[in-house]
């Protein structure tokens, strides 16, 4: 099937979901929205369901389903409900009173049948939607990188220690160098570079990313130049209210065992920023790159550098500047907020300011982690932006994300009170900053240990293949930052998609990125046709919106992991796994 058609037939599925929504703002009757859309969906299903069984599984399926099951059951109840009053009619003109009386039980149940299959069936199932709106391979939005839309999976089950438990006990946190193979850690990262820039020749591969990035965003195809600034955001979210102040004036080191009367650790060992994929890229900056140590900032602004990533990376790096908000204590240089706003959120409710290392860099390099996260389902390199501005807090961001009441004391699991697709994203708006998302040259996905589903808690094994209940050991790198999160979206909503189990200290809750629209901000950031009625997306407040920012699609099973590039098909993503026996087809 050509890419046109797919599109084609994505639309009417759409279309369906659009137009219960229509009838119920036009104040139609249950009854006529009901054999309205039971008709479309009966039709649609059964067109579509015939010819390829399979296709039932496919989630505008799963969403139109629903419908067709209440209109069959309203049928049914109607044709009752007709035969019960002939048969009715004749027992009573035969004075037989026990058959009537029967038929007369059965009439209510009938009608009681009839006049619910028309209310709470239908009624329902905005709430039960789940999953992504769109369907496998149907690509939308513009593909960027050295080969438009390439994304880089990374994959050595010997990178990390199968034993590792995350927990105080021995100090046996998952980011200890016990944990971490790291010569294995730094040939995936340097494979992949090298597969993403097209050359087995890293120096070379580096130079084609940087000049491939100045020519997506400044025209011109230029490598790096001596003296530009590169700004490496990592994820330290927990470090600025997770450990004691003991642990803060000690350098923000993590604990290494409860003291006599403790109960417990704020610390969980979260799965954020671990050492060695940040301490490989700088390995490959400073040394095939050409950028000296001077040039290069790293840290989360929002919180604190964890003491076991400053001794690692300063130990080989000491001229790299570590920042912090904070303080320059322990050898941290000490960032400042610009003077003037310059992020400006494209609902015209807040601005905010960005701190003079972010302002004053000529590239970023963006490196997240893989994991769910309450409140947008996921957590990958667009969340990662929420520690970027500079106020005290993310919390004034947290509304437009799809279950904001996971935020809220107690947290509210799995209610997607803002879920569904084109509402106002303030994603779309990190990712379309010429500061933060357009001025990155590297997106990359941290997955050596995949998270759980509290965010702020630590990793857990994963079940889906290859990982087969065992660490995720991977990582995730492209040019293309919608490309990168929708690949890393389809290992995380099928990993947890609500069958496995994982382990008790982090599973809260095993669906949340299969909320429905936890991908809206992808449709909208490849495609400005997917923005939401009033909003144009300009966060530089410059007077041009933000142009497609990435291709975005889902893949075709999570067995084969095939993208339209892997099938032959252009303007899609394509997925280069390492090995490359992980991912079959062209690419």
């Amino acid at each position: 099937m050509n890419n046109k058609r797919k599109s084609n037939l994505l639309k009417l599925q759409i279309m369906l979901i659009k137009l219960w929504e229509w009838l119920r703002k036009k104040h139609f009757c249950d009854r006529v929205i009901l054999i309205t859309i039971g008709i479309a969906s009966t039709g649609w299903f059964l067109l579509r369901v015939i010819p390829k069984p399979s296709r039932a599984s496919y989630p505008c399926m799963r969403a139109v389903s629903p419908f067709m099951s209440g209109f069959v059951l309203y049928l049914l109840s109607l044709g009752g409900i007709s035969i019960i009053l002939k048969r009715l009619g004749k027992s009573l003109i035969r004075y037989n009173f026990l058959s009537s009386l029967f038929l007369v039980v059965l009439l209510f149940l009938f009608t009681g049948i009839n006049i619910t299959s028309d209310t709470s069936v239908i009624s329902a199932q905005t709430a039960q939607l789940t999953g992504p709106q769109d369907g496998p391979n149907v690509p939308v939005g513009t593909g960027r990188g050295v080969k438009p839309g390439l994304v880089i999976w990374a994959w050595n089950p010997e990178a990390t220690n199968e034993n590792c438990r995350n927990v105080v006990d021995n100090n046996d946190w998952f980011f200890t160098p016990e944990n971490t193979d790291t010569e294995i850690v730094s040939k995936m990262v340097s494979d992949a570079v090298k597969k993403l820039g097209g050359s087995s020749d890293l120096k070379k591969s580096w130079n084609e990313l940087f000049r491939q990035h100045n020519k997506t965003i400044h025209g011109k195809k230029k490598g790096y130049t001596a003296g530009e600034k590169i700004f490496i955001k990592i994820n330290q979210g927990t470090s600025s209210w997770a450990l004691s102040k003991e642990e803060q004036d000690n350098g923000y080191t993590v604990p290494k065992e409860i003291k006599p009367g403790q109960r417990r650790l704020r610390f969980n060992g979260a799965t954020e920023t671990s050492p060695y994929v940040v301490l490989e890229l700088l390995r490959e900056l400073v040394n095939y790159a050409g950028v000296k140590q001077e040039d290069i900032f790293v840290g989360d602004p929002i919180a604190h550098i964890f003491g076991h990533n400053y001794s690692v990376w300063h130990a080989e790096f000491p001229d790299v500047k570590y920042v912090d908000k904070f303080s320059g204590q322990f050898d941290r240089t000490l960032i400042k907020p610009s003077e003037i706003d310059l992020l400006y959120y494209s609902d015209k409710k807040l601005t905010d300011k960005l701190f003079d290392c972010i302002e004053q860099a000529d590239y970023m390099i963006n490196v997240a982690s893989l994991k769910p996260h309450g409140s947008a389902g996921i957590s990958l390199t667009s969340k990662n932006h929420f520690g970027t501005h500079a106020r005290r807090s993310a919390s004034h961001l947290h509304y437009s994300l799809i279950a904001p009441m996971w935020e809220e004391s107690p947290r509210q699991v799995g209610k997607a009170s803002n879920g569904g697709y084109k509402k106002y994203r303030v994603l779309v708006d990190l990712m379309g900053s010429r500061y933060l998302g357009q001025n990155t040259m590297l997106f990359v996905v941290d997955g050596l240990y995949g998270g759980g589903a509290d965010e702020t808690k630590g990793p857990v094994k994963y079940f889906m293949a290859p990982f087969n209940d065992d660490w995720s050991s991977s990582i995730f790198i492209s040019q293309d930052q919608v490309a990168l999160e929708s690949v890393c979206y389809d290992f995380l909503r099928n990993e947890w998609n609500g069958k496995n189990k994982h382990n008790a200290a982090n599973s809260v809750f095993e669906e949340s990125p299969n909320m429905y629209g936890v991908d809206d901000h992808l449709h909208q950031a490849a495609d400005s046709k997917n923005w939401p009625d009033g909003i144009i997306y300009d966060p530089d407040n410059s007077g041009n919106p933000i142009p497609s920012l990435g291709v975005h699609e889902h893949w075709n099973n999570p067995v084969m992991k095939q993208y339209s590039g892997n099938l032959g098909f252009k303007n899609g993503i394509t997925l280069v796994s390492i090995p490359y026996t992980l991912v079959k087809g062209k690419n």
